[in-house]
């Protein structure tokens, strides 16, 4: 038999049979050098391990996937230990693979799921639509990337809250990435009333946005006349500012709006009803 044919063929119970009889009678000078090859293999893989993290710090590899690169590393090591130490005693190495193989298979199909999450962190990790400290938007979950694991996202949310997203549902269905432009844009909508023009709304909105802190003046602020209502004038005013400074800048152009309205004498618009007596 080859050595491919012995890789894909099944071990019945007869082979598994032979593995204990071989393992029940292992001397004990066999079984000394054995523990003592997997103490030490154990000590190599962590020694390897700290190795592997210092030369991951030093690469340019992405941060986001030395986790995931370095679980990967300690499987394989800790693998060939054990495949070493089942050699030693006098398992067939060919035979214990394809035993391997089989419980792999097992696993395999039971652990769907964890499979496809784990291949969604490596679709996120190589196509890169997020990295660590961006602010994303998924399924209606807004949060910061804090962790990409091999199965799973952490998101913590504005109110404190840790959020773990399948990488799965990461990788199929559409994200939205707050951060990887660097700005974004405020929208506030406010009304004035038909006693002021738009060019004195448009100063006082512009005076506004001046004292605000964060708030960028390149790309320039714009203030709009959105449409006209039954009472008042409806203004859309857009301003951009850094990502991390997004909603600091929406709450305070909202309440630097309300000074420099009151300063260049804007009246605030709301509900009311005009009685004319002849």
């Amino acid at each position: 038999m080859s050595g491919l044919d012995t890789l894909t063929t099944v071990p019945d119970e007869q082979t598994v049979q032979q593995y204990v009889e071989i393992v029940q009678n292992v001397d004990l000078r066999t079984a000394a050098v054995a523990v003592a090859m997997l103490v030490l293999g154990i000590l190599v893989v962590h020694l390897a391990l700290k190795a592997a993290d210092r030369l991951l710090a030093r690469s340019s590899v992405p941060k986001t996937l030395h986790t995931m690169l370095r679980t990967i590393l300690r499987i394989v090591l800790y693998l060939v230990v054990i495949l070493t130490v089942a050699n030693y005693i006098g398992i067939p190495v060919t035979s214990f693979v394809a035993l391997l193989g089989l419980a792999g298979l097992a696993v395999s199909l039971a652990l769907q799921g964890v499979l496809s999450n784990v291949a969604g962190g490596f679709i996120i990790l190589l196509s890169h639509p997020f990295e660590v400290g961006n602010f994303v938007e998924h399924d209606g979950i807004t949060g910061t990337v804090r962790e990409i694991r091999m199965m799973h996202t952490r998101l913590e949310t504005p109110d404190g809250k840790m959020v773990y997203v399948p990488n799965s549902s990461l990788s199929g269905a559409r994200v939205i990435n707050y951060s990887e432009t660097g700005a974004r844009r405020v929208e506030i909508s406010v009304t004035a009333s038909y006693d002021n023009s738009p060019a004195q709304v448009r100063e006082a909105v512009l005076d506004a946005v001046a004292r605000t802190k964060g708030a960028l003046q390149d790309p320039a602020p714009l203030v709009v006349v959105d449409h006209y209502g039954e009472s008042d004038i409806a203004y859309t005013i857009l301003v951009w500012a850094k990502s991390d400074d997004f909603i600091f800048v929406k709450w305070g152009l909202t309440e630097d709006l309300y000074k420099a309205f009151a300063e260049h004498g804007v009246e605030f618009s709301y509900p009311h009803m005009n009685v004319h007596m002849k």
